[in-house]
């Protein structure tokens, strides 16, 4: 048992009631990421300090053991470098065999992710969410409404980038270095490709990370996913152009001496064929000609 202990992924403690108060006996590496803490400084605890408040570890467990509970609860964990984190908790009692009193194995699974998209859906449409590991890998999938015919199930182990058109993948990549840096949630929008078929998607970017600050996963919310028609809308050739640049809205309209009202009403389709010198403008400062953006400016 104990091996299998060691191996999972999900964050586990062995506590035990012993001598009128709760030790942690061990824990796994899972447990150490989410808490930030080294093994060394775990064992023999009181676990209660690892409760930033409310019931105490002794009525958590006795609550979580009744046969006739939900055996699961949402806490918040301390860690050591970063604010509380959200879990929820289920325990299994263990065997007394080797046990002067009694103990049990505790799961915690972090919730960060999982309550941000809650969050986010409360006030917001939502058609799928991602979460990706460092090394780009699908690591969970859920759909909420979603033209795709596909299980969600599929995408899972699968390389995000190999759903992206070759003309998303560098700003993706580079939305994600600076998410990881800086730590604040980034929206873009990109171009996928799943099945033979484009999609044009808008989606927010979310790192999280482990108790000791290292870096676990990027949360992607897909906010929309749209067929689209590449070759004849103007205003997707203009954003993708300005995405592969870098070149934001703001910055266009600076450099261009155009509004930035009239940028935004262009850039979103509002307006279909910009006056011929504002399209020269535009097409200028992204190093194109015009009509390699609106088919209808062609000499």
């Amino acid at each position: 048992m104990y091996n299998i202990f060691y191996m999972l992924n999900e964050p586990m403690m062995i506590v035990e009631f012993e001598h009128n108060r709760w030790y942690v006996r061990d824990v796994n590496h899972s447990f150490t990421l989410l808490t930030g803490y080294k093994k060394s400084e775990l064992i023999d605890i009181d676990p209660n300090g690892l409760l930033k408040e409310g019931l105490s570890f002794h009525q958590l467990t006795a609550a979580l053991a009744e046969d006739n509970a939900d055996n699961s609860a949402e806490w918040e964990l301390v860690t050591r470098l970063t604010r509380p984190v959200p879990v929820k908790l289920t325990c299994r009692r263990l065997p007394q065999d080797n046990m002067s009193g009694f103990g049990y194995i505790v799961n915690c699974i972090d919730l960060s992710e999982s309550n941000w998209i809650d969050d986010f859906a409360q006030d917001n449409q939502i058609v799928m969410t991602l979460n990706v590991s460092e090394q780009f890998r699908i690591v969970d999938a859920k759909r909420y409404y979603s033209p795709l015919k596909q299980r969600t199930s599929s995408l899972v182990n699968q390389c995000i980038l190999d759903f992206i058109a070759e003309d998303s993948v560098l700003p993706l990549r580079r939305v994600m270095d600076n998410v990881r840096k800086t730590g604040i949630a980034e929206q873009m929008e990109l171009r996928m490709s799943i099945n033979d078929k484009a999609y044009l998607a808008s989606a927010i970017i979310k790192p999280f990370y482990n108790g000791n600050k290292s870096f676990r996963c990027f949360s992607i919310i897909i906010t929309e996913l749209n067929l689209h028609a590449q070759d004849e809308d103007s205003s997707y050739k203009l954003r993708m152009l300005m995405l592969n640049k870098n070149i934001s809205a703001t910055s266009l309209a600076q450099s261009t001496l155009i509004s930035l009202t009239t940028i935004s009403k262009i850039r979103n389709g509002k307006i279909k064929k910009p006056q011929r010198l504002t399209a020269e403008l535009i097409a200028g400062e992204l190093g194109v000609k015009p009509e390699s953006i609106w088919s209808s400016f062609k000499r």
